[in-house]
């Protein structure tokens, strides 16, 4: 009995040692998971998420719905597959990320990696 305790104890602190087991809440009310790397940080939304895709002529505009994963660069650059590339910072009170379609914002909340530095410490809005 005192293995499985000390086992998920020990897998407990190595998820949080990583900087895995952060979650975001966007302004939209979208849950993201978030993990990083030496180029970034990455946010994979738990569900769903729906974005407006806008065509030139307006009957050409369409929704896609599915699982969203966001890359926001140490050189504050940022990439979704639907809203494409665009630019990410922090602000007073959260972080936002900018694209030409729309603007994410997480609100009230920092972006953490404990395994890298400087992850963009330079993107201020």
């Amino acid at each position: 009995m005192r293995f499985p305790l000390v086992a998920a104890l020990a897998l407990c602190i190595s998820i949080f040692a990583s900087g895995e087991a952060s979650s975001y809440t966007s302004g939209s009310g979208h849950d993201y998971d978030m993990t990083c790397n030496q180029n970034g940080y990455v946010l994979h939304s738990t569900s769903p998420v729906s974005r407006w895709v806008f065509g030139e002529v307006g009957s050409n505009t369409y929704t896609v719905r599915q699982t969203e994963v966001i890359y926001l660069g140490r050189s504050c650059d940022a990439q979704t597959e639907i809203m494409g590339a665009g630019e990410w910072c922090w602000a007073n009170g959260g972080f936002v990320v900018e694209f030409d379609g729309g603007r994410l914002t997480f609100p009230r909340q920092e972006l953490l990696c404990l395994e890298y530095e400087n992850l963009g410490d330079d993107c201020l809005c």
